[in-house]
């Protein structure tokens, strides 16, 4: 993470906030495939909470009441996985991690959140990374297996270029905003139909 920190740290609240909003779409695959067999449903919250942050970064008003229900709904959805038999819930879970570093960055401004959200982005390539390879090597020799990865070198460039391209725009505007989701792309974060 501290390839990011320089970059990520220096930039005005309303881009980390896009940012962050930004990985938590690539993350919302992993919710949606989790509600498959819940009755307790997450993906609407969700694209709420990632509309109102990306309207945030677009200097849109939002209340602090508004960004403590979405953090009530999110605390209510949280996977516990202990409970929960669904193979899905520990990507479910780093979703939830990376929405509640977001809604914590906006409601306290402090940019570690920023960072803790891709953090939870990486943590969710790095599991899928042990599982669909079944990698079996010492603690201390499977960081460097999963980062020199393809999957794990896409999302860290992922995440540096979209720093980069929020580093370039002076003010965000709602079309900034749009176009910067779209040219991130809509695909999930990892191919979850191989699991």
């Amino acid at each position: 993470m501290n390839d990011l920190r320089p970059l990520l740290l220096p930039l005005p609240l309303p881009h980390q906030a896009v940012f962050a909003a930004l990985i938590c779409v690539r993350l919302l695959p992993s919710v949606e495939r989790f509600d498959q067999t819940e009755t307790k449903q997450g993906a609407l919250l969700f694209r709420t909470a990632i509309a109102a942050l990306c309207g945030f970064g677009a200097q849109q008003p939002v209340t602090p009441h508004q960004w403590g229900v979405l953090q009530e709904k999110l605390e209510h959805f949280w996977p516990d996985l202990d409970e929960s038999a669904n193979p899905f819930a520990s990507y479910a879970f780093d979703a939830c991690v990376a929405l509640s570093e977001a809604l914590a960055l906006v409601q306290d401004g402090q940019a570690e959140h920023a960072l803790q959200c891709a953090m939870a982005a990486r943590d969710t390539v790095d599991m899928y990374v042990q599982e669909v390879t079944g990698v079996e090597l010492p603690l201390q020799e499977v960081d460097a297996f999963v980062a020199a990865r393809p999957e794990m070198q896409r999302e860290v460039a992922w995440q540096h270029a979209l720093v980069q391209a929020l580093a370039a725009e002076h003010q965000l505007t709602a079309a900034a905003v749009e176009q910067l989701r779209d040219h991130s792309g809509n695909e999930p974060l990892v191919d979850l139909t191989v699991l």
